[in-house]
């Protein structure tokens, strides 16, 4: 399982992002290992439903169980959750804590 975390940048060590569409990056993160793969947001500029989609997809792909994020939208909320994908929201600080803090709780153990 991994998680896509909204990002301001390439590192673990970098803050949380806002909106999945908004960010600069995903980090998709492997909670155990805490490898990860810096992916830039190719959907920066676009907004409703279409963006929802394309993120569902995008973390489809990367086999993405959960996003962790700042806030979201909530037409792209309902696309990623058609998808599978569970949204947390209120996420602060690093990138890093907020995977350890996801270790930590009990939505990683929801699946």
């Amino acid at each position: 399982m991994k998680v896509a975390v909204t990002s301001t940048g390439l590192k673990l060590d970098d803050h949380i992002g806002t909106k999945p569409d908004k960010c600069s990056y995903w980090l998709v993160v492997d909670p155990v290992t805490m490898e990860y793969e810096a992916l830039p947001n190719p959907l920066i500029s676009l907004r409703g439903p279409a963006a929802g989609k394309l993120i569902a997809q995008v973390l489809q792909e990367h086999m993405v169980k959960f996003i962790l994020a700042g806030g979201c939208r909530c037409n792209q909320m309902k696309e990623m959750s058609k998808n599978g994908i569970r949204v947390l929201l209120g996420m602060t600080g690093s990138v890093r804590e907020t995977v350890e803090k996801f270790n930590r709780s009990q939505f990683s153990r929801m699946l």
